[in-house]
């Protein structure tokens, strides 16, 4: 009785050895990328990479790749959309990367040219609720309003866009990334459609663009495809 036993046991470990040397040479051979492209097929749907993981969504001007959460600002502007899978376009150009402390800092880069940015303007749940006349907003995720001080009193981390904005690409989970939102006719926004990561970025960048350089028409600040991404 007890060789059988065994002997069961050592025909498992073999069939687990003859299963397992193919798969390990398999992942070897043909490396990282080939194992995230077979993640990404319903057969191997439970080995996929988060949303922006390889590659990552975006780096700063030194390569540094953005985590999906931080408690720091970075410290030096950084290159979205490294892993743009647009047909036509790429990632960012190295000419035009999104600058946090001058988006936040310096009136030039503001709608009225009076008053900074706030960090809530892109990090919209990072507050307790919504703001007067943006109700369409659902998901809030701090007891206080995210501000430079805040972030530095609290060490709470504020997450990327890209922890509820997906890519077109990756499968969509537990109401992520949102629904479509319809704007108040005042804030000039479209209709944004599926709030993938391309649209929630393009609403919220080219709008927020137009109405600066309406206010000042010497801004440079980028509306057109070719003027920020680069052509594949």
């Amino acid at each position: 009785m007890v060789g059988r036993f065994v002997s069961a046991i050592d025909m498992k470990l073999k069939l687990f050895v003859i299963l397992a040397i193919p798969v390990g040479y398999f992942t070897v051979a043909f490396g990282a990328d080939a194992a995230t492209s077979l993640c990404s097929t319903p057969w191997f749907s439970i080995c996929s990479m988060p949303d922006g993981t390889t590659p990552p969504h975006a780096v700063d001007i030194s390569g540094k790749a953005i985590p999906d959460s931080s408690a720091t600002q970075p410290d030096k502007p950084i290159i979205l959309a490294k892993d743009s899978k647009d047909e036509n376009w790429g990632e960012m150009k190295p000419e035009v990367p999104f600058d946090h402390t001058k988006h936040t800092t310096d009136v030039k880069y503001t709608i009225d040219g009076k008053t900074v940015n706030t960090c809530v303007e892109c990090h919209h749940t990072a507050q307790p609720s919504a703001p007067k006349g943006q109700e369409y907003l659902k998901k809030f995720t701090r007891s206080e309003i995210l501000t430079a001080k805040q972030l530095e009193t609290s060490k709470e981390p504020v997450q990327s866009c890209r922890t509820c904005h997906f890519q077109e690409s990756t499968e969509a989970a537990d109401g992520y990334p949102p629904a479509s939102v319809t704007y108040p006719k005042s804030t000039g926004k479209p209709r944004t459609g599926k709030l993938i990561n391309i649209n929630a970025y393009h609403v919220n960048c080219i709008v927020c663009h137009k109405a600066a350089i309406k206010r000042d028409p010497q801004l440079k600040a980028p509306t057109g495809c070719n003027e920020c991404h680069t052509e594949k």
